[in-house]
C-alpha cells in the first residue's frame, strides 16, 4: 500500500467515489442555497472531519471514497486518508463555487439529481416501512397455546395428509383457459404441462411435478380445492395474486397418522402468527390510506386522469 499518492491521480481515482459519498447531501444543499437558505447535512461532531464554509465533511464521505477506490479502511495509513480528506475539501469548493455560479442548473445534472433522489428516497421508503412492520406489527402480534390447539383440531386431516401433485401454471387468465379447454378435449395433462419447459433427464422429475406436498407447503388459494380432489381428478381454474392461475392434478395422497399436536406446535405457531401479520398489515394499511390525502396527478402509465 503506497504512504502517499500524488493529487492529480487521487482526483482521476476517487472521482465517482466522491460523487458517491457526498453527492446527494451537497446536491441537497444546492437547492437550499439556490431558494438564498442553507440546510447542513445533519453528521455527529465525532463524525465531522472538517467544514468546508459551514458544510461538514464526515467519516462517513473518507470511507466511501475509499471504498470506491478499492481499499480497506482499517488498512490505509493516515497519510492516505488525509489525502483523500483534501480531495474532498477540494470538491467541495469547486462544488460550491459551481452553485454560486448557478451551474446547478445545468439540465444533464438536474437530471441526475432527480434520479438519485428517487433512489435515496426509494431506499427511505423501503427500509422504514419495513422496519415499521416489524416493530409495529411483527413483535406485537402472539399465538396463545389455545389457539395453537385449536387450529391443530380443526385441520388435523389435512395436516397429517401428504399430497402429491402435478400442476400447470399460467400467467394470463386467455392462457390457463385454453388449457382448461384443451384438458376437457382430452389433450394429456403431462403433454400440456411440458409445453414450453425445456427437457429434463428421464432420471429428473418432471418439472410440472410437485411430488408430495405437506399441508405447510401448500399455497393458501389451492387449500379449498386440492384438499376435495380424488386420486386422478383436475382441478378448474385456481386464480392467484400476482397474475398466477393453475391447473391441479391429483396423483396420490397419504395418511401420516403419527403426527401429534406436539410435533407440528412450532409450525402452527409460526402460520398463525404470519395470518394475524398480514392482517393486521393490511388493516393499518387500509387505515393510513384512509387518513392520508392522496391526490393523483397522472394515471398509473403516465396518462391525466380525467
Amino acid at each position: 500500500m503506497p504512504k502517499s499518492i500524488p493529487i492529480v491521480l487521487l482526483f482521476a481515482t476517487l472521482a465517482f467515489g466522491l460523487i458517491l459519498a457526498c453527492g446527494f447531501d451537497q446536491s441537497t444543499s444546492a437547492a437550499n442555497q439556490a431558494a438564498g437558505t442553507q440546510t447542513q447535512p445533519s453528521k455527529s461532531t465525532q463524525d465531522v472531519l472538517a467544514t468546508v464554509n459551514g458544510t461538514p465533511i464526515g467519516e462517513a464521505d473518507v470511507r466511501i471514497a475509499l471504498a470506491s477506490g478499492g481499499h480497506n479502511n482499517e488498512e490505509v495509513p493516515s497519510e492516505y486518508r488525509k489525502n483523500v480528506l483534501d480531495v474532498i475539501i477540494q470538491r467541495e469548493l469547486l462544488y460550491q463555487r459551481a452553485v454560486e455560479l448557478g451551474l446547478d442548473a445545468n439540465p444533464t445534472y438536474q437530471e441526475n439529481l432527480r434520479r438519485m433522489e428517487a433512489q435515496i428516497n426509494a431506499f427511505k421508503r423501503n427500509e422504514l416501512s419495513e422496519l415499521f412492520y416489524r416493530q409495529e406489527i411483527a413483535k406485537k402480534v402472539e399465538v396463545s397455546d389455545a389457539e395453537a390447539k385449536a387450529y391443530f383440531e380443526a385441520n388435523a386431516a389435512r395436516i397429517r395428509t401428504e399430497l402429491h401433485v402435478w400442476q400447470i401454471l399460467r400467467r394470463k387468465e386467455n392462457a390457463i383457459e385454453q388449457v382448461r379447454n384443451d384438458l376437457e378435449r382430452g389433450a394429456s395433462f403431462e403433454e400440456i404441462a411440458g409445453k414450453g419447459l425445456p427437457q429434463t433427464a428421464k432420471t429428473d422429475k418432471s418439472p410440472w411435478d410437485l411430488g408430495y406436498l405437506m399441508w405447510k407447503q401448500v399455497p393458501e388459494p389451492w387449500q379449498n380445492v386440492i384438499y376435495d380432489l380424488k386420486k386422478g381428478e383436475v382441478s378448474g381454474v385456481i386464480r392467484g395474486p400476482n397474475n398466477r392461475f393453475w391447473i391441479l392434478k391429483l396423483i396420490d395422497k397419504r395418511e401420516t397418522p403419527d403426527i401429534t399436536f406436539e410435533s407440528v406446535k412450532p409450525t402452527i405457531v409460526e402460520v398463525l402468527k404470519g395470518a394475524k401479520i398480514e392482517e393486521l398489515r393490511e388493516k393499518i394499511n387500509r387505515e393510513l390510506r384512509a387518513k392520508a390525502n392522496i391526490v393523483y396527478s397522472k394515471g398509473p402509465v403516465g396518462e391525466t386522469e380525467e
